[in-house]
C-alpha cells in the first residue's frame, strides 16, 4: 500500500473515529437531558475501556505521523504538525502508562495536552483553507497551508489546498485523534463506584501512609 492510499485508508477510520465521538457527545447529553439505564449502561461501557482506547488512539496517531514522515514519501512536518506531534506524542506516553496502571486520574494530565493540541490543530486546518495567512518563515520552509495529500475531499487547482471542508487532511485527523482523546477521557462515566478508584500501592494505605508493620 503506498503512502496516499493509507492517507485514505486512515482518513476514513478517522471519519468513523468522529462519528463515535459524536455518538459519545449524544449519549452524555441524554444521560442529562432523558437519564434512562440503557444511557448509563453505554457510558458505564466505554467507561471500562477509556484508557486503553485513549492510548490507542494516540499511539496509532503517532506511529502513524511518525511513519508518513519516515518510510512513506518521507513528507516532512510543517512547523504546525511539529507542535501537534508534541502534543500527541507526550499523550501517547502517559496514556499507556495510565492505562497499564489503571489510573484514570490521568485525565487531568493528559486532558490538557490533547485540549492545547485539538487548538492547534484546528488553527492549522483553518490555514488550509485559507482562513489566516501563514507566516513567512513557515512558508520558506515546509508550506503549513498546503497538504500533502487530501483524502475524500478534492483538491483545489489554484491554491492545491483542499477545496470542501469535510476533506481530511492529516490536520484533520490529528483534530480527531485529540477530540477522541479528550471525548473518551471526560466523558464515559462509571456504573459502579470501584470503577472510577485510583491504583494505590500496596504498601499505603488509603490516606497515602506507610502501612505499619
Amino acid at each position: 500500500m503506498d503512502p496516499y492510499q493509507l492517507h485514505d485508508l486512515f482518513a476514513w477510520v478517522a471519519v468513523a473515529l468522529f462519528v463515535g465521538v459524536l455518538a459519545l457527545a449524544v449519549v452524555k447529553i441524554l444521560s442529562f437531558a432523558a437519564p434512562r439505564p440503557g444511557v448509563f449502561s453505554v457510558l458505564g461501557a466505554v467507561h471500562k475501556v477509556q484508557l486503553p482506547a485513549a492510548a490507542a488512539v494516540a499511539t496509532v496517531t503517532s506511529l502513524g505521523s511518525f511513519w508518513f514522515s519516515e518510510f512513506g514519501d518521507k513528507w516532512l512536518p510543517c512547523r504546525f504538525c511539529w507542535y501537534q506531534r508534541i502534543f500527541m506524542y507526550s499523550a501517547a506516553v502517559i496514556l499507556i502508562i495510565a492505562a497499564l496502571r489503571r489510573d484514570r486520574g490521568i485525565k487531568w494530565y493528559a486532558g490538557p495536552l490533547a485540549g492545547i493540541g485539538i487548538l492547534i490543530s484546528s488553527y492549522h486546518i483553518l490555514l488550509e483553507h485559507g482562513l489566516f495567512e501563514e507566516s513567512a518563515e513557515c512558508s520558506a520552509t515546509v508550506p503549513c497551508a498546503l497538504p500533502y495529500h487530501v483524502s475524500i475531499g478534492s483538491r483545489d487547482e489554484v491554491t492545491f489546498g483542499p477545496a470542501n471542508w469535510y476533506s481530511v487532511t492529516m490536520a484533520t485527523m490529528a483534530f480527531i485523534a485529540f477530540a477522541a482523546i479528550l471525548a473518551l477521557l471526560f466523558l464515559p462515566e462509571a456504573l459502579d463506584e470501584s470503577d472510577s478508584t485510583q491504583p494505590t500501592s500496596d504498601t499505603e494505605d488509603n490516606h497515602g501512609e506507610p502501612q505499619a508493620g
